[in-house]
């Protein structure tokens, strides 16, 4: 949801972005752009399309979904869904791919295949944001899109002791797996969401927080005392509607948490 709102207000301020969804497992991306219908391509089957030897890429317009967006800023979203899901083929395309390519093998055609679909989408398309919705967790796939192809990667956690140790499993392996040679260290941002008033009163929660922070900034004393937070939305949590981000759509906490993280992941916008 993150992930929709920072392509549409990046559009609308002039930019063109790139969304691409890497959660293979549990794809769902396009729901998120009011985008549901049949898809016959995205990441899957264009991964599957390069493995097959063809002495061309396929073609990015059978891959990817130009995302109607108001503007006159001349910004524009393209989304590669991960694949025709959900449905039995694309399930079938996942299973044809891991057997294809050794995605989580560094040393294997997968991993180059990644980097492959990355240089091609900066080459051919030039966008200015390239976003990326990778798989939950602490996961070999997930580990890729977020220490190899990411510059910046935001970690979205809630105000409970299991969502905050998973989160810190994720910081510290991001902070301790190497990165490309010519790749700047990564930056990372955790953001809380779906905060309310009443916030976790575990004893190991608020050091958590603070171990977090630090992890974050890579020093023993961050800059804060408090990630950045989304708050829940009584009309917009339970339907995840996009927000209106738009000078005159409707004001919220959560509209006004979202545009202040926006302007601290994008400077300048």
């Amino acid at each position: 949801m993150l992930l929709a709102n920072a392509a549409r207000y990046l559009a609308k301020r002039g930019k063109g972005v790139v969304a691409l969804d890497f959660d293979f497992e549990a794809p769902g991306l396009h729901y998120k752009f009011d985008e549901v219908r049949e898809l016959a391509g995205g990441v899957v089957p264009y991964l599957i399309a390069t493995a097959e030897g063809s002495t061309s890429a396929p073609p990015f317009d059978d891959h990817m979904i130009s995302v109607p967006v108001s503007t006159a800023a001349g910004g524009w979203v393209r989304l590669m869904p991960a694949g025709p899901a959900p449905g039995r083929r694309y399930w079938a395309a996942l299973k044809e791919l891991g057997e294809r390519l050794r995605l989580t093998d560094l040393s294997g055609r997968g991993f180059m295949a990644l980097l492959d679909l990355q240089a091609r989408i900066a080459d051919e398309l030039r966008p200015d944001y390239l976003l990326i919705d990778a798989r939950t967790g602490v996961t070999e796939l997930g580990g890729l899109a977020t220490t190899v192809l990411a510059d910046t990667v935001v970690c979205m956690f809630v105000a409970n002791q299991e969502s905050l140790d998973g989160t810190l499993a994720v910081v510290e392996a991001l902070k301790s797996t190497p990165r490309l040679t010519i790749q700047e260290p990564i930056r990372v941002v955790p953001v809380l969401s779906r905060t309310t008033k009443v916030l976790s009163t575990d004893p190991r929660f608020w050091p958590g927080i603070s171990r977090l922070l630090a992890l974050a900034e890579g020093c023993e004393r961050p800059s804060i005392n408090m990630p950045w937070a989304l708050p829940y939305d009584d009309e917009l949590g339970p339907i995840e509607k996009l927000i209106g981000i738009g000078r005159h759509d409707r004001e919220s906490p959560l509209r006004d948490a979202y545009l202040k993280l926006f302007q601290e992941l994008f400077p300048g916008t």
